[in-house]
């Protein structure tokens, strides 16, 4: 019995022992600067749909796909104050699955013409706010050379015909600094 007493002694004091020496060595993940000219090296994005009409209770979902190339855009961070802007313009191959299950893709040359301010919460935690529009951003990545966050939104409207359309999308972009 006594050796038990002196075993489970020695285990507490090894746990409690291994605990505060892991707390001293805790380091915060820091990263570079937000603020500056960004060249798009990589865009996609990803979705789903889900409908439901309020007149008959029926439901169904789609989901999306995308991916960019030919990316000609930057993003542009200033500090003091918080803004942001995308210009340029990239092709994207659009892959969208209907409430049946078949898919269907198609092209688009886009332009990119936006902008607004951003807040900065955390290292890791971003908000864009476009003329209204909040989106949740998460910063993966930040270095001196090489940023990539994703933003998430999502929506909800009623169209024309009572169906309660809401939209979830998430957006990766991954930046190389040019200045």
């Amino acid at each position: 019995m006594k050796i038990l007493k002196n075993l489970t002694l020695v285990f507490v004091l090894i746990i409690f022992l291994g605990c505060s020496k892991n707390d001293k060595n805790a380091v915060e993940r820091t990263f570079a600067e937000l603020s500056g000219n960004w060249e798009a090296t990589s865009y996609e994005y990803e979705g789903n749909t889900a409908y439901r009409s309020i007149t008959t209770d029926e439901n169904w979902n789609t989901s999306f796909f995308g991916a960019g190339w030919l990316l000609d855009f930057n993003i542009i961070f200033t500090e003091s104050p918080n803004d942001f802007s995308v210009t340029g313009n990239h092709n994207v191959d659009h892959y969208f699955t209907d409430k049946d299950g078949q898919e269907f893709f198609y092209y688009a040359n886009l332009e990119r013409s936006e902008s607004g301010t951003y807040t900065r919460n955390s290292n890791t935690s971003l908000t864009f706010n476009e003329s209204g529009v909040y989106k949740q951003g998460t910063i993966q990545e930040l270095d001196e050379t090489t940023l990539k966050f994703s933003t998430s939104e999502s929506s909800s409207e009623t169209n024309s015909d009572n169906i309660l359309i809401s939209t979830i999308r998430t957006e990766t972009y991954i930046l190389s600094r040019i200045n």
